[in-house]
């Protein structure tokens, strides 16, 4: 027996075991919650990043603990809200790392909790506690600062890191092609600062989310624009300045809003969110289709690193739009896309599924935090797209290229040879730059795809190609702006996009429906079958392993040759 065979055997050895166990205790506490009483409050903690959906981790089988997911976490507050066992909500919120249009759904639904009359709160209890969490916490009615803590709301900020300098230190030469100006993914390798049309697309992207911040923050702490953005510009504040400026309600402790509920409700009953979640459902009636498509864009199937960061596979994309295509109980899809983009053919590969997809039954893309490039690539065939005004979306434009590292070669000693059958077989050899001969190459091949996209563009929104090209150029909008410019149909959360495929689909729009979400979640069964045939953990290629610095730059374009990916890395806080 190979020693192959002897970890699959163990693997189904242990899946087996536990399937027993399972089967004779049925009440292990990580399957069910504890019941939930009368006068229970809800309390939901925030931190770290938010999913899109549960990524098959083993340990949340056995320890119970389990990645926030959007859906869920909207879903329980708006459970919680008509529960007649739930009479509040508490909020802790700690440092978040997740995108603004995550915030701004998650934002919207405590909104509308408020409006059930229900005392909610927010408890800012952590270091940490800045613009982005601040957002969030303004969706309650009330919000509660330890009284030790600043409150760190100031002016927005975008930044992006930049490698040429060091590069150039290693003797590392980028040799990068895009289309068009705007194109900047490879800036953070071909530059040691913002050239003019990239700083030009960051200032207006950044003034698009600060003003929605602005605006959306304002409203809810009832409160001018102009005055709260007098108080932005003059931040951090010191706990007691953020009570005397109203940008908190009161200052106090945990054991504090324990009383203030015990008061207000007349006991103390809280309810965690991670058992409150076992009680949500899917809905019942006509069926609707979400299909989820997050992470970068590659050929074949969608994978996880063994970081746990999705990567998603065209083919299996494509699977599922097919799947939920031909499924007659299935009365429309909504394509839910958080994605920087990726491979433009693996892109194509989905947007062909999605055109066929919408001759039979309506197809609403629902954009989350990022739609870009190849992002928009898949979503401009539907036939409405919804993007939150908070989106990072378009981006319409490819890049190519290839690193260079025959300069650090010689500065280690290293030393290559070759033989070739002819001049372009060198093409994307990383010992040389790209001769005339083959820049012509790349720039035919970027031109065709460019041309594809924008066509494509064109014909999935219905504006001339003229006014495609205008707004194309590799820029990224705001999904404010990308409304205002056509490349979207409407500003709205999941929710808007569920109610658009219900009137394309002509469900009565107060007929209750079933979501049917694909990729079906994995089971334990699932997750270590997987492991054992080493599906679940492969890395993105050279990108997520444990490749050598050297391997990762040499082969980072080689595999996907023509990119339609998101133009830079950019941090908002």
């Amino acid at each position: 027996m190979t020693w192959g065979q002897r970890r699959t055997l163990v693997i189904l050895l242990v899946v087996a075991a536990v399937i027993i166990m399972v089967a004779t205790i049925p009440h292990w506490s990580f399957f069910s919650g504890p019941p939930i009483s009368w006068n229970s409050v809800l309390v939901l903690s925030l931190s770290g990043s938010i999913e899109e959906q549960q990524p098959p981790d083993v340990s949340s089988f056995f320890l119970g603990s389990q990645p926030l997911v959007l859906h869920e976490i909207n879903d329980a507050i708006d459970q919680a809200r008509s529960d007649s066992r739930i009479k509040g909500l508490v909020v802790r919120i700690a440092s978040m790392d997740t995108g603004w249009a995550k915030l701004e759904e998650i934002h919207q639904h405590l909104l509308d909790f408020r409006a059930s009359g229900k005392p909610s709160v927010c408890y800012l209890g952590y270091d940490g506690e800045e613009n982005a969490e601040y957002y969030v916490a303004t969706g309650c009615d009330q919000i509660w600062l330890t009284p030790t803590n600043p409150l760190d709301v100031r002016g927005m900020m975008a930044e992006a890191t930049f490698l040429r300098g060091t590069l150039d230190k290693l003797h590392i030469v980028p040799d990068f092609f895009h289309i068009a100006e705007f194109k900047t993914a490879t800036n953070e390798y071909t530059e040691k600062k913002f050239t003019p049309a990239h700083r030009e697309e960051v200032t207006s992207l950044l003034a698009s989310l600060y003003g929605q911040y602005l605006t959306e923050v304002s409203s809810a702490r009832d409160m001018s624009r102009a005055r709260f953005a007098e108080l932005v510009q003059a931040g951090p504040f010191l706990a007691q300045d953020a009570l005397q400026n109203r940008l908190v309600d009161r200052l106090g402790y945990w054991d504090q809003v324990q009383e203030y509920f015990q008061r207000k409700t007349g006991s103390w009953n809280p309810v965690d969110f991670s058992d409150y979640r076992r009680s949500l459902d899917d809905g019942s009636g006509p069926q609707i289709a979400i299909i989820y498509a997050s992470g970068e864009i590659v050929s074949g199937a969608s994978q996880y690193s063994t970081t746990g960061t999705e990567v998603m596979g065209g083919d299996s994309v494509a699977a599922d739009i097919r799947r939920a295509r031909t499924d007659s109980g299935i009365r429309a899809i909504v394509l839910r896309v958080d994605s920087p983009g990726g491979s433009s053919l693996a892109s194509e590969v989905i947007r062909r599924e999605v055109q066929l997809a919408r001759e039979q039954k309506p197809v609403v893309v629902s954009m989350s935090d990022l739609a870009a490039s190849g992002g928009y690539w898949i979503s401009m065939s539907a036939d409405k797209i919804v993007a939150d005004p908070d989106t990072i979306t378009a981006s319409i434009g490819v890049f190519s290229g290839k690193m260079n590292i025959a300069g650090l070669y010689q500065l280690l000693g290293i030393s290559t040879d070759f033989v070739a059958t002819g001049d372009n077989a060198t093409v994307y050899s990383d010992q040389q730059d790209f001769t005339p001969a083959q820049q012509q190459t790349i720039q035919k091949m970027l031109n065709e795809v460019y041309a594809n996209f924008t066509e494509g563009v064109a014909a999935g929104r219905h504006l001339p190609i003229a006014t495609v090209d205008s707004i194309a150029k590799g820029r990224v909008w705001s999904g404010e702006q990308a409304k205002g410019l056509g490349l979207v149909d409407e500003l709205g959360d999941t929710d808007r996009a569920i109610e658009v495929a219900k009137q394309l689909a002509h469900i009565p729009a107060n007929e209750s429906v079933e979501v049917v979400r694909l990729p079906k979640p994995k089971s334990l069964f699932d997750f270590l079958l997987a492991r054992a045939q080493g599906e679940v953990s492969a890395s993105q290629g050279a990108r997520g392993s444990a490749q050598s610095l050297l391997q990762r730059l040499s082969a980072m374009v080689r595999s996907e040759p023509v990119r339609a990916q998101m133009p830079f890395t950019l941090t908002i806080h």
